[in-house]
């Protein structure tokens, strides 16, 4: 690649050949003389102003948005402005003295749908991004052949410069067209050839992401977050919230996901781990009487990732003191209710329907459903029983009415893996089918037990449930307390709406999702026939270990702590866990957080069996691979009651920002991968490096 020689490697040269214009001849000078002296101290002058520039008066906005400027402009001023900004558009050169360009300045200021509304501007936000550069060199005395002059005409695109000029209206159909008619225009940093190649790219190399930036859809969606958080922060502080950091270098806890470890230099053996959320430490700002708590934390975790989820994150956090689940809940739905009536310009009718969770697994078939749409899926346990798996004896449809005759009757299985079980799907023809058809496949493939006979059960079936001539009926079967989630037809939902229906951004559907199992029982690693096999004597917290059980488990788990023999049984036992969801969106998590030092070791000790923690200890005693002392400690100490909740920040920016992946509004995302080519991260270190740490690698 050809690339070009800086002007401070110009400066070094001793010796200097120019060409220059005098007097109407051409001279070629080769030497240290006078014309050359002169040369040189002009190479130094333009070199000095990429540094010493004149100060902006004006931003391409307020050119268009400032009234008292457009009511000068309305009579007759042409006033004189100073704009910094890039080239955007490659030159148009119309004659030998004229040419056109367009400018963009570094300078967005987002504005609230709310205020689009009342400002009423003809232009949108976009077009009032750049604004037009007209270069006319009739009007210069300058020769236009000297090289030392800085012309639009040979500017590249993306070059950095300092444009003086007069503001007038642009010639052409559009009333509000301003454009600059440039007086002087100053190179403050060239671009490479690449930079326009790139700008033209739809798969952008992520070493070039900040070029990327550059662009209006990102610049607007890094000033929408940053808007978002404003009104977020504006919102804890008139409820009367403190802002407070946790430390980032905290240590492991078997908190669910890997960790991201840091090595001790002073501390041989030992590391620090970056949090996964800043949970225990905001449970002992509630232990430390901090009432009301909330920050924009950094999050930690070494997942597989995908489009919605980057190995750094930001959450919102919050936790509060002497509440229940109801004032958490209420200060997140003001929050909800804030953004998307000042971002989107949508009011959200609060409070927001709530459901619990076997409703949201038995009705939609999964936990966060997306309710823009009005099907559900029927459970028909009073019509027929499954006997294939005992684990799953619920047999249930999903009925979907075509809007036409051409459409499909099959829908594609919504994942190919060999572990997800695909529901059976049949187009009802009464024309040339017996009625009882489909439930006759269902028998044979789900060995259902009917309460009635065939053709009864089928009518009875069709009748309670309307389904018609045409429609496409989905069976299969689940869980009596579903664990698989989503299950097949919560899967083969979410694929035809997906498919088959349109939704504006007006169409929004919050909803809490209430009454979670308080524990999961893990997955053996098993598929029987097609069927996911699960070990209800291991379990693993659903939310986290912290979560508090509902008041009328209680009882159980009482019983089950004061019997050692005595398991929990995991379908039974729900906890104080909510999560808000959006348009089947998780946007966040929270819980009422147990606050009772024996119950929460009972659950760490006795169901959870994390290593290093005893069920009884006596006072004094000392547990030094009990990984959670300092909770349990500051339980004993008179904690409050306490419940909080946590906002996935990006994927919530994500939704007002309209994006499918929460990359668009996180200005360096990694790669899917974990790797930022951008900056060469991870990178390698060296032996001597890790020695410091105590780090030797494997060979």
């Amino acid at each position: 690649m050809h690339l070009q020689q800086s002007p401070l490697h110009l400066l070094k040269r001793l010796r200097i050949s120019y060409r220059v214009l005098h007097c109407g001849q051409s001279y070629s000078h080769n030497s240290s003389g006078g014309i050359a002296q002169t040369a040189r101290r002009d190479e130094i002058a333009k070199f000095k102003e990429r540094f010493d520039f004149p100060k902006a008066t004006h931003t391409i906005w307020q050119l268009y948005r400032d009234t008292t400027f457009q009511t000068r402009l309305q009579q007759g001023a042409a006033p004189k402005v100073v704009l910094h900004g890039w080239i955007d558009s490659r030159p148009r050169k119309v004659s030998r003295t004229r040419a056109f360009a367009n400018l963009r300045d570094a300078q967005f200021l987002y504005r609230t749908a709310e205020q689009i509304q009342n400002e009423k501007h003809q232009a949108s936000d976009e077009d009032v991004a750049t604004i037009q550069l007209f270069e006319d060199l009739t009007a210069r005395s300058a020769d236009i052949n000297y090289p030392g002059v800085a012309l639009l005409r040979r500017m590249k695109q993306e070059t950095c410069v300092c444009v003086e000029g007069r503001v007038c209206r642009a010639k052409g159909n559009i009333p509000w067209r301003l454009e600059i008619v440039v007086d002087r225009i100053t190179i403050l940093n060239n671009a490479q050839d690449l930079v326009s190649q790139l700008r033209g790219a739809t798969d952008w190399d992520q070493k070039y992401r900040y070029l990327q930036l550059r662009s209006f859809r990102l610049q607007r969606a890094l000033a929408m977050r940053s808007k978002v958080a404003t009104l977020i922060r504006n919102v804890f502080e008139g409820h009367g919230f403190t802002e407070v950091e946790t430390p980032l270098l905290f240590r492991s806890t078997p908190e669910g996901a890997r960790e991201f470890l840091v090595p001790s230099r002073t501390e041989a053996g030992k590391m620090y781990a970056l949090p996964q959320s800043p949970q225990q430490y905001k449970q002992l700002l509630m232990a430390s009487g901090v009432h009301r708590y909330y920050q924009f934390a950094k999050c930690f975790r070494d997942e597989d990732l995908r489009k919605d989820r980057q190995p750094e994150f930001t959450q919102v956090d919050l936790e509060m003191s002497f509440v229940k689940a109801s004032d958490v809940q209420d200060i997140v739905e003001s929050i909800l209710v804030r953004l998307w009536k000042e971002i989107k310009g949508v009011e959200l009718r609060h409070p927001f329907k709530r459901l619990r969770y076997i409703e949201a697994m038995s009705r939609y078939g999964i936990d966060k459903p997306d309710l823009r749409s009005n099907m559900e899926i029927y459970d028909l346990s009073e019509f027929a029983t499954s006997t294939a798996n005992p684990d799953y004896p619920v047999f249930e449809i999903l009925v979907f009415h075509p809007e036409n005759s051409n459409f499909p009757a099959v829908v594609s299985a919504p994942d190919g893996s060999p572990t997800l079980r695909t529901p059976l799907s049949h187009r009802i023809r009464l024309s040339n089918e017996e009625p009882s058809k489909w439930l006759n496949r269902c028998v044979a493939k789900f060995d259902l037990k009917l309460v009635s006979d065939l053709e009864t059960t089928a009518r009875e079936i069709m009748k309670k449930f309307d389904i018609r001539d045409g429609d496409v009926v989905y069976s299969c079967t689940r869980q009596q307390m579903p664990f698989e989630n989503p299950t097949p037809l919560g899967r083969q939902r979410l694929q035809i709406m997906q498919e088959t229906m349109n939704f504006s951004e007006k169409d929004l559907a919050p909803l809490w999702v209430i009454e979670f199992p308080l524990f999961t029982p893990t997955e053996t690693g098993r598929v029987v026939n097609g069927y996911v096999e699960f070990d209800y004597s291991r379990l693993v917290a659903t939310h986290h270990p912290f979560t508090m059980p509902s008041i009328d488990s209680l009882p159980a788990v009482l019983d089950a702590a004061e019997d050692e023999s005595s398991l929990v049984d995991a379908r039974t036992i729900f906890g104080q866990h909510y999560d808000i969801v959006v348009n089947g969106v998780e946007v966040g998590g929270g819980s009422t957080r147990i606050h009772d030092s024996s119950l929460q070791r009972f659950v760490l000790s006795r169901i959870l069996q994390v290593p290093g923690i005893r069920m009884h200890v006596k006072a004094g005693e000392m547990e030094p691979d009990n990984p959670f002392t300092h909770l349990l400690n500051a339980l004993t100490m008179a904690c409050p009651p306490h419940a909080g909740l946590a906002l996935g920040f990006d994927r919530l920016c994500a939704m007002l920002n309209g994006s499918d992946s929460i990359r668009d509004v996180i200005a360096f995302p990694k790669t899917q991968t974990g790797a930022d080519p951008l900056v060469g991260s991870p990178s390698r270190v060296t032996d001597e490096q890790l020695g410091v740490y105590h780090v030797q690698l494997k060979k």
